[in-house]
């Protein structure tokens, strides 16, 4: 017994070792990854493998934003009476945009215009008084000190009217609050409020921006920072119009993130066209230049997971795995960089 148990442990055992090799492909023959020569007796079609140096970039993303924006907010308490625009609202500077209820405020105002001619008339009965007195006084009818008197109530009258000529430019100015104006030609970008809300100082009513003050915002590595200058045409592209847009360097911070170490640069772009605040963009940017060895796309033959060449050389067809990079475009043909595999000047067969 306790042999049969020892050759069911030892089978057992036997039977995972080939489940396990045959997991690891141990049955299945290699394929050769070595170079392999073809000889043929005529030339087939070939392209030259090229080194060139490529100015390299790197890509940062960013922001659509507006440089002239308006976030515009109550200064008084009051309820809203209309609103006269929605999100998306095409508006010139001084439009109306929305009205507050201001019946207390014009009350006001007509109280402190009633003040102001009340102040005026003591002003102008004071004066005259004045006069009159003074006349007298140098008569000598009556003494000095009368003269005194009268002087000081025309300076307290003339007081009383600048106060309530300054009291009603407050209440003028108060009154005033009620009409929301737009402070620039743009459009409304939100609408926060409506007619029967309560407004309170402070609070947003709704948001304004310039189009064409539109730009993008990116933050940038240090590294590159010296690639970039004030005027450069850098490429950016947008995921909503998927397409790239030439745009030029108009700001760029002279204080890094401290956090990121990372410099904000503005640019603003060709066209504005289709753009709009918050839009996700990129940025391409210099980064040095280095040695690019690529060949023709075409070129290469893919077999499984791996890349494959077949190099002319010596009136050979010789196959040669290779280690392929990114995608290039080469006098408008479509190339790829080759990491490793190839040297500079060899030739690489072509499809027929």
């Amino acid at each position: 017994m306790k042999i049969k148990r020892i050759l069911a442990i030892i089978a057992g055992f036997v039977g995972l070792l080939l489940v396990f090799a045959w997991l690891a492909n141990a049955f299945v023959a290699k394929l050769n990854t070595e170079p392999m020569a073809v000889k043929s007796e005529t030339k087939p079609r070939t392209a030259q493998v090229i080194a060139e140096s490529r100015v390299q970039r790197r890509t940062f993303s960013g922001t659509i934003q507006a440089r002239q924006q308006a976030a515009i907010s109550a200064r008084i308490t009051a309820r809203v009476a209309e609103v006269l625009v929605d999100a998306g609202d095409k508006v010139q500077a001084g439009d109306v945009l929305l009205r507050l209820e201001n019946d207390d405020l014009s009350s006001r105002v007509r109280q402190q215009e009633q003040s102001l001619a009340a102040a005026q008339a003591r002003v102008n009965e004071a004066r005259s008084s004045f006069q009159r007195i003074e006349a007298v006084v140098s008569q000598g009818v009556l003494p000095a000190a009368r003269l005194d008197e009268a002087r000081a109530a025309r300076d307290s009258a003339e007081a009383d009217l600048i106060r309530a000529r300054e009291s009603l430019f407050e209440a003028r100015t108060s009154e005033s609050f009620s009409v929301i104006l737009a402070p620039f030609s743009g459009v409304i970008s939100r609408r926060a409020v409506f007619t029967g809300d309560t407004a309170t100082p402070g609070m947003f009513l709704v948001g304004l921006y310039s189009p064409e003050s539109l730009r993008l915002e990116a933050s940038v590595s240090e590294s590159v920072l010296p690639n970039i200058a004030v005027g450069d045409i850098l490429q950016i592209s947008l995921d909503a119009l998927a397409e790239h847009l030439p745009a030029q360097v108009v700001e760029m911070e002279p204080a890094a993130d401290t956090a990121s170490r990372s410099f904000v640069i503005r640019l603003v772009p060709e066209t504005i066209q289709g753009l709009y605040p918050g839009m996700y963009g990129t940025v391409s940017v210099p980064a040095g230049s280095r040695v690019v060895t690529h060949i023709p796309k075409v070129a290469i033959t893919q077999i499984g997971q791996l890349n494959y060449v077949y190099v002319w050389r010596e009136n050979r067809l010789e196959r040669r795995l290779v280690r392929l990079g990114e995608a290039l475009d080469y006098q408008g043909r479509a190339h790829i960089e080759v990491a490793a595999g190839l040297r500079a000047g060899e030739e690489v067969k072509l499809p027929d």
